[in-house]
């Protein structure tokens, strides 16, 4: 398997990583250097411009909101949509690797 596409199969594992470091960290966010070590722990190679592309694939869908200071890391924090997302109360569409819910649906 070509690392690009093996880059392409995990997309979808490093944005749930993404989300699910964005929901601990609660209302004040995290910095995309907090999101790398722990997706960094999960998936080798991945890059900083990498990261970063996934955080804008991930507000464009409305999951996070991002603060882009020129000369700082960016931060993210999760919107109402993507707690709702990661918290598993609303369904997850396709390029998110969510893993299955096993608690009963009420």
């Amino acid at each position: 398997m070509s690392m690009q596409t093996f880059n392409l199969k995990m997309l979808p594992g490093v944005r749930w990583e993404i989300l699910r470091t964005l929901h601990v960290a609660g209302h004040l966010g995290a910095t995309e250097s907090m999101c790398m070590r722990v997706v960094d722990a999960a998936y080798l190679g991945v890059t900083r411009d990498s990261l970063r592309d996934q955080l804008d694939y991930l507000e464009k869908r409305g999951l996070v909101a991002i603060e882009r200071p020129e000369l700082d890391d960016w931060r993210a924090a999760l919107t109402r949509h993507g707690t709702d997302l990661v918290e598993y109360r609303i369904e997850c569409e396709p390029g998110i690797s969510r893993p299955e819910c096993f608690a009963p649906r009420t």
